[in-house]
């Protein structure tokens, strides 16, 4: 009888110990398959360079309007071969409607159109948080939404298509846009938490030629950067994450795209030549 019991008593011990080993197992399997994620902004511009850029933004965003006695103009310090591009796109050499590489983004008759020259630009929301306030693209980044757009994204589907451009309220806190364009909601956002590391959606710098403005990313697709945001590369590297989005301003037809620098936090117009 005594035997029968510490037999027993023995199992239930031994049973337990390999209860609590499974679960130690288990809790550490997941913490070794938590995907990492870029860091947002590891090498963000100093507030006085982020002002002088968006300044800079605005007056040629007037100027690309046809507004021509701007008070400010002196104020805006451009390149001469800024001013040189600038002088032949008020002169009309900029091409309203892309050439037939680029990619059209319309999903209805009435709806607006967005040229693409690089599928990447087109995203998938893969989560929206319970309150509206967080989206996850299909590349694992995190984008907080503004309090009063929050609940534009709580219908959202994974199957939506979402492009990312530029918010032109140029002053505002958030620096770009969400556009559903299955539903044409704009919320606007800001990225909060980069890509995952080294995803399968994720892009990044292989090269970048400063000379001439190129950039290589790792799926071998080379992008030209606009004139006007070449002081903006130059300060980009090579392994830097990036977002593709779409440029729907100012000078699109030339540049109907743009490269969201994820360290940097900041992004560029260009285009994908090849």
């Amino acid at each position: 009888m005594n035997k029968q019991k510490f037999l027993t008593i023995f199992s239930k011990t031994l049973l337990g110990i390999i209860f609590i080993t499974g679960s130690v197992v288990a809790a550490e399997g997941e913490e070794k398959t938590e995907q990492k994620h870029i860091g947002v902004g590891e090498r963000e511009m100093k507030h006085i360079e982020r002002v002088q850029l968006q300044e800079k933004r605005a007056y040629l965003a007037r100027r690309a309007e046809g507004e021509t006695a701007i008070s400010d103009e002196e104020e805006v310090e451009l390149s001469p071969e800024e001013l040189q591009e600038l002088t032949l796109l008020s002169d009309g050499e900029e091409d309203q409607v892309p050439d037939a590489p680029y990619n059209l983004v319309k999903k209805g008759v009435n709806a607006t159109t967005y040229y693409t020259t690089h599928e990447g630009a087109f995203h998938n929301p893969l989560a929206v948080s319970l309150l509206g306030d967080t989206v996850e693209l299909e590349d694992g980044s995190i984008w907080a939404v503004n309090s009063s757009d929050r609940y534009k994204t709580l219908d959202w589907m994974t199957g939506d298509t979402i492009i990312v451009t530029p918010n032109h309220s140029w002053f505002s806190s958030y620096d770009y846009c969400f556009i559903n364009i299955n539903t044409g909601v704009h919320v606007k956002v800001n990225l909060s938490l980069g890509p995952i590391y080294n995803g399968i959606f994720t892009h990044w710098i292989l090269a970048i030629d400063y000379g001439h403005r190129e950039i290589c990313l790792e799926d071998g697709s080379v992008w030209e950067i606009s004139t006007f945001d070449g002081s903006v590369v130059d300060n980009w590297l090579p392994n830097d994450t990036v977002i593709i989005g779409i440029n729907d301003g100012w000078f699109t037809g030339g540049n109907p795209n743009i490269l969201i620098n994820v360290n940097m936090n900041n992004y560029a117009m260009g285009k994908c030549i090849f």
